[in-house]
């Protein structure tokens, strides 16, 4: 007989939702174009979700959009469009997530973020199938990174933040007690490429 609790059996359907709208103000130029390795930043991450357990990957689109579609071809994801994407990161997330069909969670990704591997997405995954918790997430030396994953049930409370409620992040000290936090022995899951200085000392260690 099993004796695996019926949570931990059901596997639950998570979508990864990459944050790849943004301005790139610090950087001067699209940092999602930049070239990373053999292909670019955006492609880089996206690759990454892909290879991981997401369900489906959801490309939230804004700034040349065009040529970030262009450039991720026909990788078996799907784009959105945020009209709003001058207006922050919230309102990318919020896209992606109305854009959700059948999911039991989702999972946030910021497209400046190219050393998070497939790996390391599956070890917050495979956390967040195992927990009773509402929200995983990974920690390295006490601070928390990417991805994050929510339940479904948080989609109405992020819907419903306004760009004065400082964003997403407002959600973890009002629901601290549903985090379960996924320790992690790399920075990888913290780090980002916000300016010039960060991409030359990415591409170095590339």
């Amino acid at each position: 007989m099993c004796s695996t609790p019926l949570a931990r059996a059901y596997q639950k359907r998570v979508s990864g939702i990459l944050l790849a709208a943004g301005l790139s103000t610090r950087m001067g130029e699209p940092k999602q174009l930049l070239p990373f390795g053999e292909s670019t930043i955006v492609e880089t991450v996206v690759d990454n979700m892909l290879g991981a357990k997401f369900d489906e990957v959801i490309v939230v689109v804004g700034h040349r959009a065009e040529e970030i579609q262009t450039q991720l071809g026909t990788r078996p994801i799907k784009t959105v469009f945020n009209p709003d994407y001058r207006d922050g990161m919230l309102t990318s997330a919020q896209a992606g997530i109305r854009a959700l069909e059948a999911s039991d969670a989702f999972a946030l990704m910021l497209v400046d973020q190219p050393f998070i591997t497939s790996a390391l997405i599956d070890q917050v995954v495979d956390a967040y199938q195992q927990t009773e918790k509402g929200i995983a997430l990974p920690s390295y030396n006490y601070k928390r990174g990417h991805p994050v994953i929510f339940d479904q049930k948080y989609a109405s409370n992020i819907l419903a933040l306004t760009s004065e409620s400082g964003g997403v992040r407002i959600l973890f000290k009002e629901y601290g007690d549903d985090i379960h936090y996924v320790t992690v022995d790399t920075d990888s899951v913290l780090r980002d490429i916000d300016d010039r200085e960060d991409y030359e000392r990415a591409l170095q260690e590339k």
